[in-house]
C-alpha cells in the first residue's frame, strides 16, 4: 500500500497554528480622560480578537497639543503612571505594555515616527485603537494614506460617521467599535 501525496499551496499553515493570538494593539491616545469603563470595553475587544500584545501609547503633553487637540494636559508621567494602576487593577491576564518612547523622547513626536517605531518593535498585523477626534487628526496628515495600508484602524466613538475625506476613501481599512 502506497502512500498518499497530497498538494498544498505555498505558504499553507495547517489550522491549529493559525487559530492562536496574532498581531498587536496599538492605543494611541492621551489618556487624559481615559476611564475604567472604556478600558474594560478595549480590553474585553483585544481578548474578543485574540490579540498576542496590547501596546498602550500615551502621548507627551506638546503632541498633543501640536495636535491640536487640547493645551492642557496633565504631565506624560502623571497619565502614564494612572494608566498603569488602571491596568493592574483590572487583573487582566492579557499581555499588554506600556510604551514610553515618548517619555523618552520628551517633545513632539509625529505620527509617522510613533507608528514606524512601532511597526519596527511589534509584531504584525497592526491595529491601532483611536477617538473618533484622533482619526480625524491622523487622516489630515500626509503620511495617512501610506500607513492605512499597512494597518487597520478601530474607533471608538459608537457609529459616529467619519467626516473626513481620506477616512471615506478608505473606509475598508477601518472600522468602528
Amino acid at each position: 500500500m502506497g502512500r498518499e501525496q497530497i498538494k498544498v499551496p505555498y505558504g499553507y499553515q495547517p489550522e491549529e497554528t493559525k487559530q492562536g493570538e496574532r498581531g498587536s494593539l496599538w492605543v494611541y491616545d492621551s489618556f487624559e480622560q481615559f476611564t475604567a469603563q472604556e478600558l474594560a470595553q478595549l480590553l474585553e475587544l483585544a481578548d474578543k480578537r485574540a490579540f498576542a500584545k496590547i501596546v498602550f501609547y500615551p502621548l507627551h503633553e506638546e503632541t498633543i497639543r501640536r495636535m491640536g487637540k487640547r493645551l492642557a494636559v496633565s504631565p506624560y508621567y502623571a497619565r502614564a503612571a494612572n494608566l498603569e494602576s488602571m491596568l493592574e487593577e483590572t487583573g487582566t491576564d492579557l499581555d499588554w505594555v506600556i510604551d514610553g518612547f515618548e517619555g523618552k523622547r520628551k517633545k513632539y513626536t509625529p505620527m509617522d515616527t510613533a507608528f514606524r517605531y512601532l511597526d519596527e518593535k511589534y509584531e504584525s498585523p497592526h491595529f491601532v485603537y483611536v477617538t473618533g477626534e484622533t482619526a480625524q487628526l491622523l487622516a489630515g496628515y500626509d503620511t495617512f494614506e501610506a500607513w492605512i495600508k499597512r494597518l487597520r484602524l478601530l474607533i471608538a466613538d459608537g457609529g459616529r460617521a467619519a467626516d473626513h475625506p481620506r477616512l471615506q476613501q478608505f473606509a475598508s481599512r477601518w472600522e468602528h467599535v
